[in-house]
């Protein structure tokens, strides 16, 4: 049963709940913005002035250099997460002795006490 209040969307029972920022809404803003970064260097790639050559290769540069940084962080955070997933199936207690004491950690940081 869909319900609102004052100002806000309907919401149904299959509304999805992600957080903001989340994997593929930021994969879709970086491609949009490299579509955009894209198309309007296809619309200026007629304009023959030494600014705007200037310009277009700073920009091509950028997002060369950028595409690559996303790239190695994606390539760097899956072998972490490899590692973090061979550790835990190899050390299944510890893991679960490591999580408890984190969690006491930041119950105890959270009340205070």
């Amino acid at each position: 049963m869909p319900t609102t209040a004052e100002g806000d969307s309907p919401v149904t029972e299959a509304s999805e709940v992600r957080p903001r920022g989340s994997a593929p809404e930021l994969g879709a803003a970086f491609k949009q913005l490299f579509d955009s970064v894209g198309d309007l260097a296809k619309c200026v790639a007629d304009i023959k002035s030494a600014d705007i050559k200037m310009i277009r290769a700073k920009a091509r540069v950028a997002l060369t250099a950028i595409q690559g940084t996303i790239h190695d962080g994606a390539s760097q955070m899956r072998r972490q997460a490899s590692y973090v997933d061979t550790y835990v199936r190899n050390n299944p207690w510890q893991s679960i002795g490591a999580a408890t004491l984190a969690g006491l950690a930041i119950g105890l940081l959270i009340t205070g006490d």
